[in-house]
């Protein structure tokens, strides 16, 4: 890695790329992603990562925006998103070019020496363009320093050591696995394998068998659901055998003080059901599991740390270098996403926005004075979120101040609680709550066209099981805030549509145009039920 870091560090100074110079990465994960970043840093530069599968349009929005001067790519189809022209005077391939260089004896060690030498911690690192579900791209503009610090708090309350190992999976182009699998695991000194994708996970994890791992809720979701859906094919009595271990990792996972009936009940419940399922599921080595993006389901939360696998809900954001607080195996609180990690301090809005002062705060966005002025102010970072702190320090996010709606009656609504609950079921892939102006809250409801396969719904069973879903929700939940009716949707939402963003995220305003006919099919000519 020394080596080829310095081939790729000579090459680009070979290319005229300059100590401050911007230098596009895109790729998907691959050893190669890993040390032309770490080159690029080398000679003194900065690296922009680009998601390879974005549009044309987006990848050049933001070449023209950062200005770069060289772009470092995977494969001819990637390059043809990123025309020569303006500052941008060089594409590399990594089969091609990079190999070339790594193949090479590097000649600028002198020069990469020097500019080495000169870095400072407040220098810029790297730019990290996140679109978020607006869909404007904005560059946070990360130092060093930013980096560095952050993977030292997180090491100081996570055990990690040389004797761990991760399978990483998610793109390096987004600060949370680049931060917490790749930058801390240089720190704390494991190793990382790095996954062929996400079709491929299951097999990697038995082949694999990592001690930590980082992923989204999405890969949880998925795990859950295909645990569930093979138990109601079990025979009943194997049925009730896993529901009953379930029940005790439960409480064995929540209570501090064990009683003996519990401790052996939970030996025979670990040796008949929970075991073999951690070995099928995670290789049977894993510790933890580092969960953030997004929200996690109550349940799954609770289904992992009842097979003996913790899933440590966590909490951050690019323009905070991801993390800015976590549970941890020592300190932990269900529903929530922790307490700060040293250095961090967070405080609530007097609207309840999420505020955070933290050394992993961005410096700004790239020439975007005026986003800057919004989200960084005295010091804080304005995250959007809304969340509460209990009375021992652990943050529970709410939903997203972009999120809430208001009624026509006036009425505010708090989506992501409700999609959230709606999506407990497993019949509902994905729910979007909607009601902007409008005289009653509804929902388009993408449903798990698999699961309902099984006890063999068409679809009009299909919706009125839904509909039972949809009714216990809406008990628990003001009248003002109940679903009144919904729409099923054919498909689930795509980051291709532009239905989804990098993170997987739902682009509310973007579902909410291309489903524009089916959402007012849900007003017009309709009474509001009672």
């Amino acid at each position: 890695m020394h080596r080829d870091v310095l081939a790729v560090a000579s090459a680009l100074v070979d290319s005229g790329v300059k100590a401050g110079d911007h230098v596009i990465l895109m790729s998907e994960n691959r050893l190669e992603w890993l040390y032309c970043d770490l080159g690029i840093q080398a000679a003194g530069a900065i690296t922009v990562p680009i998601y390879p599968n974005v549009s044309a349009e987006m990848a050049q929005r933001i070449a023209t925006d950062c200005q770069a001067t060289v772009a470092i790519v995977s494969n001819p189809s990637e390059a043809a998103k990123l025309p020569l022209g303006g500052e941008l005077r060089k594409l590399a391939l990594m089969d091609d070019d990079v190999a070339r260089w790594v193949a090479q004896q590097p000649q600028q060690l002198a020069e990469i020496s020097s500019r080495l030498a000169r870095l400072q911690p407040d220098d810029v690192c790297t730019i990290v363009y996140t679109s978020g579900t607006t869909g404007d791209p904005k560059g946070a503009v990360l130092a060093h320093r930013n980096l560095v610090d952050i993977c030292r708090a997180i090491l100081k309350v996570h055990p990690l050591s040389e004797s761990d190992s991760t399978l990483s999976f998610l793109p390096y182009a987004h600060v949370f696995e680049r931060i917490n699998c790749i930058f801390t695991g240089l720190m704390f000194g494991g190793q990382a394998w790095i996954s062929r994708g996400a079709d491929h996970l299951s097999e990697e994890l038995s082949e694999v068998q990592p001690t930590i791992m980082c992923s989204v809720p999405r890969m949880y979701e998925k795990m859950y659901a295909a645990v569930m859906a093979r138990v109601r094919e079990a025979s009943p009595p194997r049925q009730a055998l896993f529901r009953w271990a379930i029940r005790v990792g439960s409480r064995f996972a929540h209570e501090s003080t064990r009683s003996a009936l519990l401790s052996a009940q939970h030996r025979l419940a670990d040796r008949l059901v929970l075991a073999p399922l951690r070995r099928r599921l995670t290789g049977g080595r894993l510790r933890f599991f580092i969960s953030g993006g997004a929200g996690l389901a109550q349940e799954i939360e609770e289904f992992f740390w009842a097979i003996g696998v913790p899933i440590l809900n966590g909490w951050g954001m690019t323009e905070t270098s991801s993390g800015a607080c976590s549970n941890t195996l020592h300190e932990h609180r269900f529903l929530t996403v922790g307490k700060p990690f040293p250095g961090v301090e967070l405080k609530i809005a007097d609207d309840g926005e999420v505020l955070v002062k933290s050394p992993g705060n961005m410096l700004r966005y790239h020439n975007n004075p005026a986003a800057t002025a919004d989200m960084l102010k005295d010091g804080w970072i304005y995250s959007g979120d809304i969340g509460e702190m209990d009375r021992d320090g652990f943050l529970k996010i709410t939903d997203r101040k972009k999120s809430l709606f208001k009624t026509a009656g006036g009425k505010y609504i708090a989506p992501l609680q409700i999609e959230f609950e709606l999506m407990r079921d497993p019949l509902i892939a994905r729910a979007v709550v909607v009601g902007e102006g409008r005289p009653y809250a509804t929902a388009l409801i993408v449903p798990n066209r698999e699961a309902a396969t099984q006890p063999g719904l068409d679809e009009a069973g299909l919706k009125a099981r839904i509909q039972k879903a949809v009714d216990s929700v809406n008990s628990h939940l003001g009248n003002w805030e109940t679903i009144k009716y919904f729409t099923l949707l054919p498909e689930d939402f795509t980051e291709e549509s532009g239905e989804l963003s990098l993170k997987m995220d739902v682009k509310r305003k973007v579902v909410e145009q291309h489903y524009q006919e089916q959402i007012e099919s849900m007003y017009t000519g309709k009474t509001k039920p009672s």
